[in-house]
């Protein structure tokens, strides 16, 4: 999950670095493990899509169990571990996005949004692994990890629509908090392990869901409007999805659109449980349940969000919006970075990412598709 090198095609094992830094930082307070464990799933009937509580289950996956583990995410911070996931992206794309297009311009409108959700998510954390990517030389005196610029433009510089993509999720994200954030409001976000963390806590919350910031965010908001979602709820992604035979050669009715795409987003929680990368694992499940939290929040009738949502999702909401904005604000550092070290080395521009042309005056640069990409969604 934190290497991703989608370009990988030979299918042999790539070459780490060394050391990996897989392990997960476990320690935590008494209180903070008596408020996680005490969240409460409410029993609904999700089953029937006909109801407005069909979409209540959509995180269930995630659900607390006996051997759940809770960490604290402050401890554990997103960064390159040296693991290379790009098997799991692979199934997350393939086996669950592509089954019924073989291009994404093929995918039905459905389809599309979750793609460019977990496009979002991919870019969010490859953003994350360049800005963090060197460990620090504690002989030199380092303490802080080092960015690898060159990673970044390697990995967008080719793929510009991934930034855009990791724009229209933010837009998703935050038309799920400005929806929620009448119920978000009346939640109990205090741990009851330090007063003044608490109250600390429950003013940046109340910031956060301050109407007259989440108005400031409304020109970007008709990026998305989740009630062109589902449409025709008996439309399927193919004309013979679903189609099972059954007993004396009967045909099932084909599967709606609506069960589809939620069992598509339940299977995709399921491969992240293959990650064997621990705190990939950890950052990939947080950013997944935040993207799944804020879909439920966007399908859900606006009156049953205070009874539905529970501490861990609004948490995984809260980091996952978090993680994005601070991926986005960063973009234009590294392309800055990346052009600097090429200038420096005297490396062709090409590899970071920037055009030249002769013009009578001598050489001019020209934004390249990736700058083109930045420039645009900085707007």
């Amino acid at each position: 999950m934190c290497s991703l090198d989608l370009e990988h095609k030979d299918g042999s094992e790539p070459t780490l670095r060394s050391p990996v830094t897989d392990s997960v930082d476990r320690t935590i307070s008494t209180p903070e493990a008596e408020a996680l464990t005490s969240i409460d799933v409410p029993e609904t009937e999700c089953s029937d899509e006909d109801l407005p509580t069909f979409w209540t289950d959509m995180c269930h996956k995630f659900a607390p169990e006996e051997q759940t583990e809770y960490v604290n995410l402050q401890l554990n911070p997103e960064r390159w571990t040296g693991y290379n996931g790009s098997h799991v992206w692979r199934a997350i794309y393939e086996e669950n996005c592509l089954k019924s297009a073989s291009s994404v311009d093929e995918m039905c409108y459905e389809e599309r949004v979750l793609y460019r959700l977990l496009s979002g998510m991919h870019s969010s954390i490859n953003i994350h692994i360049a800005l963090h990517s060197k460990p620090p030389k504690r002989a030199l005196g380092e303490t802080e990890w080092g960015s690898d610029p060159k990673k970044f433009v390697e990995i967008f510089a080719k793929h510009p629509e991934r930034l855009k993509n990791l724009h229209f999720s933010f837009v998703v994200l935050l038309r799920a908090l400005r929806k929620a954030a009448p119920a978000l409001s009346k939640m109990d976000v205090r741990i009851g392990q330090d007063a003044e963390e608490d109250e600390r806590t429950h003013a940046l919350m109340s910031r956060l869901l301050e109407s007259h910031i989440l108005s400031s965010c409304r020109d970007v908001f008709g990026a998305f409007d989740e009630k062109s979602l589902f449409r025709d709820v008996q439309s399927t992604l193919s004309a013979n999805s679903g189609m099972i035979s059954g007993v004396g050669e009967e045909l099932l009715a084909p599967v709606s659109l609506k069960s589809q795409f939620k069992d598509i987003f339940l299977n995709i929680s399921e491969v992240m449980d293959c990650i064997s990368c621990q705190k990939c694992k950890l950052h990939g499940k947080l950013q997944l349940l935040g993207l799944g939290s804020a879909l439920k929040v966007l399908l859900l009738p606006e009156d049953l969000l205070e009874s539905s949502l529970n501490k861990q999702e609004v948490v995984a909401l809260v980091n996952t919006i978090a993680k994005f904005s601070h991926a986005i604000r960063k973009v234009p550092e590294l392309m800055n970075a990346a052009r600097q070290d090429a200038l420096k080395s005297s490396v062709d521009l090409e590899s970071v990412g920037l055009h030249l042309r002769e013009t009578e005056g001598g050489q001019k640069v020209e934004q390249s598709p990736l700058e083109a990409a930045i420039a645009a969604t900085a707007t």
